[in-house]
């Protein structure tokens, strides 16, 4: 169920403290799809934030990052993906189950999965946080698990502790100095520099196996093709309910010495939630390629000045910097051809938490020589209400709720129509505030103003909670 912003109110309740005196203004980058807020409030310095990015907590050990698209995603330069099967895919079942993660991660888990690292002791909660090994320094091995699910769990084996007076390792620093020797790193203990050879693929995957058992995960699809210096990341995707997953990855790191170094994944084990109507792979394939394929927003028109004027600088002084209004031309998108689908699991969301969702696999072919990959892309047959093509959502902040009707408050401009959808589950209601841009492919400069939306719920609210489907985050009752 969906409202469209005819019914959007500038509202008059009273802002958050965090706002009162201030000016949000905003400069929307359209062909990027993401809005920089500089706030100017009073008697701070104005800083900046942007929003539309995510964050994830960070992790001690696991995939490299650098430059690169991720497959099944648009190229930021303006060249898209278009993906091609060459054989014939499979149709759809009547249906397929998806799995959620919830409740809280026992001692005894922990401790199976430390045991699996080879740390002793008990493991002890600390906040939120189960906490193993790790000496009162700070250093030796260490295993950190969320404690609610999906139990977020991170190991390093190598970590440098101080001295016990507060100083740290590894260099001569003395607590209260402003100046100190120089620093020395760490001796390698367990080849998890650049010195040595990585071990081979076989002997990484022996070296996971009992971290993938304690995990319940031994029969998971395993890749132990990436190298970090002396070390080698063993990949593993685990099979759920007899259906192979993407995105649910555990990664293993194994030193130079054949030894563990470093991990992470999610500890608690999804249970199966209700069965889903699904679509074939043919109409999944399309759906990937109308969200990741040849469209795109070509670059904004006008001109803008990169940089107010310096206070020392004459106001006729500056030069005129040539302006060419017109959008530069799109590449033409690239091909990829698919060799295979299956229909598996991705994360999605799931009675208003995180979990598993039923999804179509897709095996993409290399290009140039380079090993192929898999793509995937919900096989869900319950489409929500569509939203700008391309996807742009704003977070709410708080809510409302009398006689079924939803009100949800967040910050907007005039110069973008937006609308309301919630989905309902027995535990939460999901919304999400979808944003379309009044002219496309033009700058826009926004003004934040409160706005609201309302829909109307199948059923009262009653103590379910309100999930804002941007964040991932329960909205504040107003």
């Amino acid at each position: 169920m969906t409202s469209e912003e005819p019914g959007t109110t500038s509202g008059t309740r009273r802002r958050p403290a965090w706002v009162v005196g201030s000016i949000a203004a905003a400069v929307l980058l359209v062909g990027g799809g993401t809005a920089y807020w500089a706030s100017a409030a009073q008697g701070d310095g104005g800083t900046a934030r942007r929003t539309g990015d995510s964050a994830s907590a960070p992790r001690d050990a696991g995939d490299p990052s650098g430059p690169g698209i991720a497959p099944g995603e648009p190229d930021p330069s303006g060249t898209g993906v278009v993906y091609r099967a060459d054989v014939k895919l499979p149709e759809a079942p009547a249906a397929a189950p998806a799995y959620s993660v919830s409740g809280e991660v026992a001692e005894a888990e922990v401790a199976r999965l430390a045991a699996a690292l080879g740390i002793s002791g008990t493991p002890r909660l600390e906040g939120d946080v189960w906490l193993a090994g790790e000496a009162a320094d700070g250093s030796g091995p260490r295993l950190t698990v969320a404690r609610t699910a999906p139990g977020t769990w991170n190991f390093n084996r190598f970590r440098a502790g101080g001295d016990g007076a507060g100083n740290g390792a590894g260099d001569d620093c003395v607590r209260g100095k402003d100046t100190c020797g120089p620093a020395t790193l760490p001796r390698d203990a367990g080849g998890t520099g650049g010195s040595g050879k990585p071990v081979s693929e076989e002997a990484a995957r022996a070296a996971a196996a009992p971290v993938l058992k304690a995990l319940g995960q031994d029969g998971a699809k395993l890749d132990a093709r990436l190298t970090q210096g002396a070390v080698r990341v063993v990949s593993a995707d685990p099979v759920v309910g007899g259906l192979p997953t993407q995105g649910w990855s555990t990664k293993v790191s194994v030193g130079a010495d054949g030894s563990v170094v470093g991990g992470n994944g999610e500890l608690k084990a999804p249970v199966r939630a209700a069965d889903q109507p699904v679509v074939g792979a043919v109409e999944a394939l399309a759906r990937l390629n109308a969200r990741s394929g040849g469209g795109g927003n070509p670059e904004p028109s006008g001109c803008a000045s990169a940089v107010p004027l310096a206070a020392d600088t004459a106001g006729g002084a500056t030069d005129t910097v040539p302006c060419n209004p017109e959008p530069r031309p799109m590449k033409p998108p690239r091909t990829e051809t698919v060799k295979g689908a299956v229909l598996g699991l991705a994360p999605g969301t799931v009675e208003g938490s995180r979990g598993l969702v039923p999804a179509w696999l897709f095996e993409v072919a290399g290009q140039g020589g380079a090993p192929g990959h898999t793509v995937s892309e919900p096989a869900s047959a319950q489409q929500g209400t569509p939203g700008p093509k391309d996807g742009r959502t704003v977070p709410g902040f708080s809510y409302k709720e009398e006689d079924r009707k939803l009100t949800v408050n967040f910050w907007g401009s005039a110069c973008s129509t937006y609308a309301l959808e919630a989905r309902e589950q027995p535990e939460a209601v999901m919304v999400k505030i979808t944003d379309t841009p009044n002219k496309p492919g033009q700058a826009c400069i926004m003004l934040a103003e409160e706005k609201s939306l309302s829909v109307t719920l199948k059923e009262p609210l009653g103590d379910r909670k309100v999930l804002d489907a941007t964040t991932g985050k329960a909205l504040t009752k107003q």
